[in-house]
């Protein structure tokens, strides 16, 4: 183990979930290693790219696909009903956590805010990430107690839509029990204004949910877009490996080398 793991009690985190998001069958999409699978809600499916056999420049007959955020295919939420989701908790929000997904909104001038990810408790989620197109901003929101109406920290990061066109954005939460801090990346960086003191994670028993959130005793925030790669792991990564969240399908390799 390279002695820059060993300083200052540096654990490897482990990887527990890997969706790549290419397929679904039934209704089902499935985690990389023969995990836990996503089922996928009315509103929700999965889109796949062409097969690279119609080239339009050479066959004017030929209707252009564009290609998916990442790999061969991803999933498509309609903004109304449409979500994936597990049959159970997938991280411990009580311990250090870290989570990483590809999003790319829909429309240019969303009416409303919209969640990516949240993983909920009884009576709200322990926390949300969603954007908020009244402050062109990305949010990370961890309310304080699972109590509808709790206060809550509220962290953020300012982009605008994509208006369902580029290659998306890649977010991630990164919880570190050790110091108290949670913070949330846009595509691989964070800020002062994207981190929060966090010293009492709750523990979240509702499922990890893909595209809504819950609140009060109600889901909505419902999201219009595509998401791609959602990987999970126990325990918090460090700064210089979140950038390589979502860029490929050996997140391990990517995010630590050597290791």
């Amino acid at each position: 183990m390279p002695d820059e793991v060993a300083e200052l009690g540096y654990r490897k985190p482990k990887l527990l979930g890997h969706w790549s998001l290419q397929s679904a069958t039934d209704g089902v999409s499935p985690e990389q290693s023969d995990g836990v699978s996503l089922r996928l809600g009315t509103g929700a499916s999965i889109y796949q790219g062409s097969d690279n056999s119609c080239i339009p420049d050479l066959d004017p007959d030929c209707t252009y696909v564009p290609p998916p955020l990442v790999g061969s295919g991803h999933l498509r939420l309609d903004g109304e009903s449409g979500y994936a989701a597990g049959d159970g908790p997938v991280v411990d929000t009580r311990d250090s956590f870290t989570l990483g997904v590809v999003v790319r909104l829909a429309d240019s001038e969303p009416a409303h805010p919209m969640t990516v990810l949240s993983q909920a408790g009884e009576h709200t989620g322990a926390f949300k990430v969603r954007y908020e197109p009244s402050t062109h901003t990305w949010q990370l929101v961890v309310p304080e107690k699972d109590e509808a109406g709790a206060p809550e920290k509220v962290v953020s990061q300012i982009a605008g839509a994509d208006g369902g066109e580029g290659q998306g954005h890649h977010l991630a939460v990164v919880y570190d029990d050790a110091t108290d801090t949670i913070k949330l990346y846009l595509d691989g960086y964070t800020n002062a204004q994207a981190a929060a003191s966090l010293p009492d994670g709750w523990n979240s028993t509702g499922a990890l949910q893909i595209g809504r959130a819950k609140a009060g005793d109600r889901w909505g925030e419902y999201l219009h877009g595509d998401v791609d790669e959602l990987q999970v792991y126990s325990g918090a990564l460090r700064d210089r490996d979140v950038p390589g969240i979502g860029s490929g399908p050996d997140p391990c390799s990517v995010l630590i080398p050597g290791l």
